[in-house]
């Protein structure tokens, strides 16, 4: 072979290598909000529009895994041909048994008409009452479950003991250069080797620690793995020393996670703070290089462009639009048709498309005009992220509600939910299957067939505050019991 045709055929093959390479970073969910940390996946082929009359069956299911009180909200990441899920949990200790609450939880309607000190007098009896109750009569654990993403098989566990929490700790983790990276109770920062769970470090940040939970997930850029324990950290991705530590005030927060902003090639970080205030940082060094007020405290942001995108818990607070220079960010717009106390909105072909409050909206990019808003039909929709592709948005909150990523119309394609068996269908066709109609025509049916349909419909399906994964046309969703993986692909589900 002459030289000349070496480096052709070198050229080719390194091409080669190269494209498989993006087309398996790009078939990956390998951290919060995907790989841009937006909702978006991208390069997805074509997706079913509806799904098959007697519904989809999933790919897999996975072992039972507790969820919620038992084992928290933590959403799942695909990379390396796994899925990721961080569990904390929590077991009850062997012949401990809860004692009569002196400081019950109290809902909205059950309480008595008192001062706001007065209230905050009993949530602080409450919280003291919470922890040593929790303290005494369970153990809590941390393990990271790894599943083969094909199968749904699981390839290992590893764990290590844990602190009781207000909350069951449910930071999604961050796969990044064949590591895992998790944010665990007590601020400990922990690094494994994702193919196979070997833990390579881990750091306690500095900060008191008391029963808080910390659901933000880490995000690595430049070598520097930021976390938001209270405050935000950089430390050094490969070793896990801190790196630089943020101002307490300026960089305070307790649920939202960072996001990346690409300008000039210049990698920044941005940040909601829980004073309502979005920075943007180096890196690097932790140098705010700006702070602007949006209101924004729990949602993560989003940045589609050279805009940014924020999502307040209040409609006052509101969605709103910035216009993002090295700087500072320059207002735009704020639409004050929703709020949501964590859900993040997702941006698709110059549309924002956003949840709140039982409420699902679309509004003009350029503009923050509403193009639709419409009520869902959901208990309790909140902190569960809006996703997207092919065109299609999905919101996994008790089933899957897919519509399309149009401004013309709210146009729901798929309002689906999960029986026992983990299969995607209409509530007819559940009903259909399990007889209801008839049921309910019998004296006491009515009774009867509601029974049934929670035994075999309404506790099972997608975990509520979780949020989905998507990757190449497959759908993961965290169940109340484990995980479940769905093939959306055209080509795939549409000829069920």
């Amino acid at each position: 072979m002459s030289r000349s045709m070496f480096v052709v055929a070198l050229a080719l093959i390194v091409g080669s290598a190269l494209s498989g390479c993006a087309a398996r970073a790009s078939a990956e969910w390998n951290q919060w909000r995907g790989p841009q940390r937006d909702g978006v996946a991208v390069d997805s082929p074509p997706l079913v529009a509806a799904l098959p009359p007697s519904g989809l069956a999933p790919v897999w299911t996975s072992a039972k895994i507790p969820s919620a009180w038992t084992g928290g909200w933590g959403s799942p990441v695909v990379a390396d041909g796994k899925v990721f899920l961080h569990v904390h949990s929590r077991a009850r200790r062997e012949g401990a048994a809860e004692p009569e609450r002196k400081y019950p939880w109290l809902e909205p309607d059950e309480r008595p008409d008192w001062s706001e000190e007065r209230f905050a007098e009993y949530e602080s009896h409450r919280r003291d009452e919470d922890e040593a109750i929790g303290k005494s009569v369970y153990s809590f654990r941390e393990t990271l479950v790894a599943i083969d993403a094909a199968t749904g098989e699981t390839a290992y566990e590893c764990g290590n003991d844990s602190l009781y929490t207000r909350f069951l700790q449910s930071a999604t983790p961050a796969v990044v250069d064949g590591r895992v990276y998790l944010l665990g109770a007590a601020y400990t920062v922990r690094c494994l080797r994702a193919a196979d769970g070997e833990q390579l470090w881990e750091r306690r940040v500095p900060g008191e620690f008391r029963d808080e939970p910390r659901m933000a997930s880490i995000a690595v850029v430049d070598g520097v793995a930021i976390v938001q324990a209270g405050r935000l950290f950089g430390l050094d991705a490969a070793r896990g020393d801190v790196l630089w530590e943020g101002d307490a005030e300026r960089t305070a927060g307790a649920h939202s996670s960072p996001v990346v902003w690409t300008s000039g090639g210049r990698r920044l970080v941005i940040a909601n703070s829980s004073s309502g205030h979005t920075v943007c940082l180096e890196p690097r060094t932790g140098g705010v290089l700006w702070s602007v007020e949006t209101g924004a405290e729990l949602s993560t942001p989003v940045v589609a462009g050279d805009r940014l995108i924020t999502f307040g818990n209040s409609r006052k607070k509101g969605l709103r639009s910035f216009r993002l220079t090295v700087s500072g960010a320059i207002p735009e717009w704020t639409y004050n048709g929703l709020a949501d106390k964590g859900s993040s909105p997702v941006v698709v072909g110059g549309h924002v498309f956003a949840q709140g409050a039982r409420r699902l909206a679309c509004v003009d990019l350029a503009t923050g005009e509403e193009r639709w808003a419409t009520d869902i039909a959901r208990r309790n929709p909140q902190f569960t992220s809006l996703i997207a592709a092919d065109g299609k948005i999905f919101y996994t909150s008790e089933g899957l509600l897919m519509f399309a990523a149009s401004g013309e119309g709210f146009r729901p394609l798929v309002d689906a939910r999960a029986d026992e068996n983990g299969v995607l269908a209409t509530e007819e066709a559940h009903r259909r299957r399990l007889g209801l109609d008839e049921i309910e025509q019998r004296d006491g049916g009515s009774q009867q067939a509601a029974k049934l349909w929670q035994e075999k419909v309404e506790r099972h399906g997608p975990l509520e505050c979780a949020s989905a994964a998507f990757v190449d046309g497959r759908l993961i969703v965290r169940l109340e019991d484990g995980i479940a993986c769905w093939d959306l692909r055209e080509a795939v589900a549409g000829g069920a």
